[in-house]
Parts: structure tokens; C-alpha cells; sequence
């Protein structure tokens, strides 16, 4: 599953938040390729997006990877972003700028 959070504030109407999960019986198929190519198509050829952000736990690095693949990087570290497993954990605030 893939969503895009746009604003209609014109102030931020040109970025976007990527929301993503795929299941661990799809993982290793292509499908998050397949979602991240075409979020990123509306991004930029209907929305005209020139931000796109999302965040990601530091320790998944499929995901990173995948991300960067997509020319997204790392700009920041959310410290103690969640809980999760009885500990605190961090993300990154990963973003691509057309």
C-alpha cells in the first residue's frame, strides 16, 4: 500500500509525503518498485511536485535503498521517533527535490 499526502496551501502545495508498507509475502517482488514508480509519476508529471519527503526507521535498510534508488537522501535523524518492541527508535527524514 502507497499513499500521497499533498496540501492545497499554497505555500507547501509543492511537496508531498510518502506513506508506504508492503507485506512480508510481497516482499523481494518488485512491488515496492512498482509502487515507488508510480507515486513518483503522479509526483511529477500531474502533480508537479517539486518536494516529495517521507520517513524511515534507521534500521530498515531495504527500504533506504530502495528510497535512494529513487534519488531520495537522508536530511535529518528523527531521535527516539517511536516505540516499538519496548525501545525507542530513530528515523531519517529522507526527501527528493526535483
Amino acid at each position: 500500500m502507497i499513499g500521497l499526502h499533498t496540501s492545497s496551501k499554497p505555500r507547501v502545495n509543492h511537496r508531498g509525503e510518502i506513506g508506504m508498507m508492503v507485506r512480508d509475502d510481497w516482499h523481494g517482488k518488485g512491488v515496492d518498485t512498482a509502487m515507488m514508480r508510480a507515486v513518483i509519476d503522479l509526483a511529477d508529471k500531474w502533480l508537479n511536485l517539486a518536494r516529495i519527503e517521507l520517513t524511515v526507521f534507521t534500521d530498515n535498510q531495504s527500504a533506504i535503498a530502495l528510497y535512494r534508488k529513487f534519488g531520495f537522501e537522508i536530511e535529518g535523524t528523527h531521535r527516539k521517533y517511536a516505540f516499538r518492541d519496548g525501545d525507542f527508535v530513530d528515523a531519517y527524514a529522507m526527501a527528493r527535490i526535483k
